[in-house]
């Protein structure tokens, strides 16, 4: 009777482990009940077909929320180029109230090297000075060992006539490297750009660059118009014009490829974008002489150029996109997410 009873026990025992693990491996689902209630049907439809149009339409269709995007990395090259011997200087208006002068690209980029943060010269004083203290002097009483005589003030003629001509390239270096793929690399003579600006508040192209294989090039009269900046007036807190105490200009390339509709494009294009700062920019640059070393005193002569114009910061900014299977699942999960929700709130209104 003892050896039947352990038996039973046993055979109870694995049947309640079985039973254990059933329930384990079981898949649970809630009742659906139907309540016929218009109200609460009239918003499920609305809540849910919204989140479809959201992610659907805006995230996925829009806003490319399928891509993965990289910021970009380039490289780029300005040159200043123009002269004006050809204007009357009789006719323009600003040479009246000051002397003018005809220059060249020489005379008006600064500095005359490679640089991002290029100088457009539109005004220069020349002040010849003379040294003041001797050069092995223990104290000088003067703020300065120069003290001026002589000076000359002048704008450059015609400024807005000279040109930008810019060559500039860029790659997403991750995706490159990853897929070695030309589509995540461009220079700007094989790619389509344009310069934008805002008008009535809202943003037109001023300026198509076709990829034609040339540098693109804009005259200093169009950059001032796409940055709003009229150089004939002042900035605010200046009784002089800008064209007399200089001005920075912001100047932004932004690259992208997810212009078309199933991104990513097959090539990279750019804009051009103009922004004023409220700032003026001057540069002092000594130019020494020489010294009369066999003079019984130091006599030495040095011409202190002050420079001031429109200094151009450039910048390169954007990023490049590729397909992702996890950004899209993200997006697809947000959106049953907000269904869920939206789902948990009607059950409990009901």
């Amino acid at each position: 009777l003892r050896t039947h009873l352990d038996f039973e026990s046993i055979a109870m025992s694995f049947a309640g482990t079985f039973d254990r693990i059933s329930d384990v491996l079981s898949y649970r689902t809630n009742k659906q009940v139907v309540i016929r209630d218009r109200v609460l049907g009239i918003l499920n439809i609305v809540c849910i077909s919204s989140i479809v149009i959201y992610i659907g339409v805006w995230k996925i269709g829009f806003d490319k929320a399928y891509l993965e995007y990289e910021p970009v990395s380039g490289n780029i090259k300005l040159d200043l180029a123009g002269s004006t011997p050809s204007i009357n200087l009789l006719e323009e208006e600003y040479c009246r109230a000051m002397k003018c002068r005809l220059c060249d690209s020489h005379d008006v980029r600064y500095p005359n090297i490679d640089t991002r943060e290029l100088l457009v010269t539109t005004y220069v004083r020349e002040a010849r000075q003379q040294r003041v203290c001797r050069r092995n002097a223990t104290e000088c009483p003067f703020k300065s060992p120069f003290q001026t005589v002589l000076w000359d003030d002048y704008l450059v003629a015609g400024v807005e006539y000279f040109q930008m001509r810019l060559d500039h390239s860029v790659q997403a270096p991750n995706f490159l490297a990853a897929t070695q793929n030309k589509m995540f690399r461009g220079n700007s003579r094989q790619m389509y750009g344009r310069l934008v600006g805002t008008r009535d508040g809202q943003v037109r192209t001023l300026k198509e660059f076709p990829p034609n294989g040339q540098m693109d090039m804009m005259t200093i009269r169009e950059i001032l118009a796409a940055a709003q900046v009229d150089i004939d007036r002042e900035l605010p807190g200046h009784i002089r014009p800008v064209r007399e105490t200089g001005i920075v200009v912001y100047c932004r390339i932004r690259y992208f490829n997810d212009y078309t509709l199933l991104a990513p494009a097959p090539a990279v294009r750019y804009e051009y974008e103009f922004l004023s700062g409220s700032s003026v920019e001057s540069v002092y640059e000594p130019v020494h002489l020489g010294v009369a070393w066999t003079s019984p005193v130091d006599v030495e002569e040095r011409m202190m150029l002050t420079r001031r114009g429109i200094k151009l910061v450039w910048t390169q900014e954007g990023a490049l996109g590729k397909f992702s299977f996890s950004a899209l699942m993200i997006a697809v999960a947000v959106g049953l997410a907000m269904a869920r929700v939206v789902q948990l709130i009607l059950d409990t209104a009901a």
